[in-house]
């Protein structure tokens, strides 16, 4: 990573920054589950404003990648798709095992409603493209850019 890779001074939490004719996602906490599950939320974020913390949709999922990289990416395209399928906007993400190669975590949040929701904008994948990913505990980050 290099140096302008640079979160915040809070433990977690996530900002957008600008990428040519897409949007960037940087996110940052304490230990690699988190990063993973505050990750996914993040990128839901992006799509739609949630006014409220209910769990009316709740998706376990089990994936498997050919190492952290391709899983991170594999997880986050699946939490975007998966919201699409379920209508649904993730709000909170618990990560009960993850090791180099394999996930296995829970997606919670509440159906879409235009009337209690903000659409923001389309986020159509997760690109590879400039991925960085630090998932060294006590300071773990990802910056990871996002097809509009």
């Amino acid at each position: 990573m290099d140096d302008t890779f640079a979160p915040a001074r809070s433990r977690e939490g996530y900002r957008t920054f600008a990428h040519t004719g897409d949007l960037g996602l940087e996110v940052w906490a304490d230990t690699p589950e988190r990063l993973h599950a505050l990750a996914a939320v993040a990128l839901l974020a992006q799509v739609i404003e949630a006014r409220d913390d209910r769990h009316d949709v709740e998706r376990r999922v089990v994936l498997e990648g050919d190492d952290t990289e391709d899983l991170f990416i594999h997880w986050l395209s699946t939490a975007l798709l998966e919201a699409e399928l379920l209508g649904a906007v993730w709000t909170d993400a618990e990560v009960r095992a993850l090791t180099a190669r394999r996930i296995e975590a829970t997606l919670l949040g509440p159906r879409r409603d235009r009337g209690r929701q903000v659409y923001l904008r389309e986020v159509k994948a997760v690109s590879r493209h400039a991925l960085e990913l630090d998932l060294a505990p006590g300071h773990c980050r990802c910056r990871v850019v996002l097809d509009l």
